[in-house]
């Protein structure tokens, strides 16, 4: 398996290892990226997103606003010129978690006003998605994705409105639906492609945030660039450096440095 390298274009926003307080195991936290309102990560998306029908994706977030910011910051968005394939923001009062597919939304009851971090996790299941929040089952959505083309995908926006206020981090995308005691699991360490502890769906893996090792360009997708709902045009950014899923630079992808 490869990859392509992408370079983000943005700034002013710092990578840190954040402690999670919901953490089962004290010795491990997830890389963070503090976005501040003003700055997002943005990539030209890949065909490796197109999970149609099949695919997990999940993250770290912690919300970081202390007063109403008057709109929904949005952590993650894979979304074209007629809306949004994916799409996940947390309420402007912090209280719910929004997630939106083509002409679909839906909220899910969930308090992350209190400062700490949480792990968020969907699975998409063709018609349905099942919404994971701290490792517990708390939504079955009656739509999955959304068929429809991409040509941005970011990190801390809604393409280019509804910027983050706060921590997100080791975000993994997989383009098969993963067993919730797995994600559950994993979510308290970093991916390993070799070796005793190599997660036991690498090969699923479709994208991966890699904050904690700059020389990687913050996230990378595997598989090929090109597909039919990738509309982007190319991008001078691009580095089309390939490396193989077990090069010694991708051991345990979204560690800690």
């Amino acid at each position: 398996m490869i990859f392509q390298r992408y370079l983000l274009i943005a700034s002013g926003l710092a990578a840190m290892t954040a402690a999670p307080l919901q953490a089962q195991e004290a010795e491990y936290a997830p890389v963070m990226l503090t976005f501040d309102g003003t700055d997002a990560l943005s990539y030209v998306p890949s065909s490796a997103l197109d999970i149609d029908g099949a695919g997990t994706v999940e993250l770290w977030v912690r919300a970081g606003w202390q007063t109403n910011p008057g709109y929904d910051p949005a952590i993650l968005s894979y979304q074209g010129p007629t809306g949004p394939r994916m799409a996940l923001v947390l309420t402007s009062d912090a209280k719910a978690l929004g997630v939106f597919a083509g002409r679909f939304y839906q909220t899910i009851p969930f308090d992350f006003a209190d400062g700490q971090l949480h792990h968020v996790a969907l699975t998409f299941l063709a018609d349905e998605t099942l919404v994971m929040i701290d490792g517990e089952v708390r939504e079955t959505l009656g739509f999955g994705m959304a068929d429809l083309p991409a040509n941005m995908f970011s990190i801390g926006a809604l393409g280019e409105f509804s910027p983050f206020i706060g921590e997100i981090g080791q975000i993994r995308i997989w383009d098969e639906p993963i067993d919730p005691e797995v994600l559950v699991s994993f979510a308290w360490r970093p991916i390993a492609s070799e070796g005793p502890d190599t997660h036991p769906d690498i090969n699923a893996l479709a994208g991966v945030s890699t904050f904690a090792n700059p020389e990687i360009g913050g996230f990378v997708f595997f598989g090929p660039s090109d597909d039919a709902n990738v509309t982007a045009p190319a991008d001078d950014a691009v580095d089309d450096t390939e490396l193989e899923l077990n090069a010694p630079e991708l051991a345990n992808l979204d560690g800690q440095p």
